[in-house]
């Protein structure tokens, strides 16, 4: 930086002349030659701008780290996190209080979120239908298109929480088992019962009991009514392996069945109002309500990771060469267990979802829509810190993290 001495002596220098000093390198002033008064002014001016300029360089980093540092704290409406070759846009956020033993379940267009100490209920914009709380030792959530279900497993307390923000707390007759919801609004609970090696009890809407079966002879697993509230359907284990069966609900007699030698079914589904899905570890099998067999998909060997169903005709499978694998191939089966599609996905399946006509994966870096038929309609990448996954009726993906959830749409 350049400055000018006026040594003070007894005798002054000629006006003409300006003597100017510097420093080189932090060592001492030198002398340097003479500087017109109009170069000097100008010198100032140019200092001024580089010094102005530095200001502003230093202040727009600054911004960038408060800006990073703070990036959750502002309103996602207004920002878009780029994602290579696609823009992720957040439309909507919900906020939430993280806990132990914390899931999630779709609700209509909103979500269900429950932890071992409470619940919550979010409509479709975000806003909260229903925070309760309701203690859980193993928190667990069956929901429909109204309201949902959360239960603890293995204990005897349900609350039933709608979006009108009513909320019903239900004791069930035994330990829980399984709760499932139909697309109709019945509720299915199987418990244990003393004397008896299960017990399936059907609600209606209003969260009456109007059916009741009392098992003897097979371990009930589940249950779930048709989706044209008429039948229902329990899945359960016998000495030779597992049995479906089928009951009506206006009659006490079953009326038929179905059944798996030395297989275990983990759960069983309904696919339309009258053709089923059961699945092992090892394979699908698809049968009708009249325990007439379909089709079977075997599963080669490769793990299941996941699966989904939509009520649409077809399910989804997630299989993987590793119990933990960073790779997955997709297949899309109708009905009969008939291939409708494949995909290979090269990374973790984190949560895998299905409605309507699409499929979404969540992945750890990002989530990919797929149709029916596993051919790719939009990616979404750089959304890093999400562990649930849903899609909603209209075509948006409802991504979840610890403590809130955002809407993002493929374009």
């Amino acid at each position: 930086m350049a400055k000018k001495d006026s040594e003070k002596t007894n005798t002054a220098p000629p006006e003409e002349e300006t003597r100017v000093f510097r420093t080189v390198d932090d060592g001492p002033m030198e002398f340097v030659e003479d500087m017109p008064q109009e170069e000097k002014l100008l010198s100032r001016q140019d200092f001024r701008k580089a010094a102005f300029s530095l200001f502003l360089a230093i202040l727009l980093f600054a911004a960038c780290i408060l800006l990073w540092m703070f990036r959750d704290r502002f309103d996602t409406d207004s920002l878009v996190i780029l994602s290579g070759e696609k823009t992720a846009v957040a439309k909507e956020e919900y906020i939430f209080d993280a806990g132990a033993g914390q899931v999630f379940a779709t609700a209509g267009n909103g979500l269900a979120a429950a932890t071992s100490s409470g619940l919550v209920l979010m409509d479709a914009t975000g806003d909260i239908s229903v925070s309760y709380l309701f203690k859980m030792d193993t928190p667990a959530i069956a929901a429909g298109t109204d309201f949902a279900v959360f239960y603890d497993l293995g204990g005897t307390s349900m609350a039933v929480a709608s979006f009108s923000g009513s909320v019903r707390e239900l004791t069930a007759p035994g330990s829980i088992l399984s709760v499932t919801v139909s697309d109709g609004g019945y509720l299915t609970v199987t418990t244990d019962c003393t004397g008896y090696r299960g017990l399936v009890t059907v609600y209606d809407p209003q969260l009456e009991p109007v059916y009741e079966w009392y098992s003897s002879s097979a371990w009930v697993i589940s249950g779930e009514v048709s989706p044209d509230n008429r039948e229902l359907a329990v899945l359960s284990y016998t000495a030779s392996g597992s049995e479906v069966r089928f009951f009506a609900l206006t009659r006490t007699e079953q009326q038929a069945s179905f059944s798996v030698s030395d297989t275990v079914l983990l759960d069983v589904r309904w696919m339309n109002t009258n053709q089923l899905c059961a699945y092992s570890t090892e394979q699908a099998i698809f049968f009708s309500d009249k325990g007439s067999w379909s089709g079977t998909y075997d599963f080669e060997g490769l793990y299941l990771t996941g699966c989904t169903f939509d009520g649409e005709g077809y399910a989804a499978f997630a299989l993987s060469p590793y119990r933990a694998g960073s790779t997955a191939r997709l297949v899309s089966l109708d009905t009969g267990g008939r291939v409708l599609g494949t995909a290979d996905i090269m990374s973790e399946i984190v949560s895998l979802t299905a409605y309507g006509t699409e499929v979404l994966v969540l992945c750890p870096d990002g989530a990919i829509l797929l149709s029916s038929s596993l051919q790719e309609k939009g990616q979404l990448a750089g959304l890093t810190g999400f562990k649930y996954a849903l899609l909603r009726s209209r075509g948006e993906a409802l991504l979840v993290s610890a403590n809130f959830a955002e809407v993002y749409t493929f374009d």
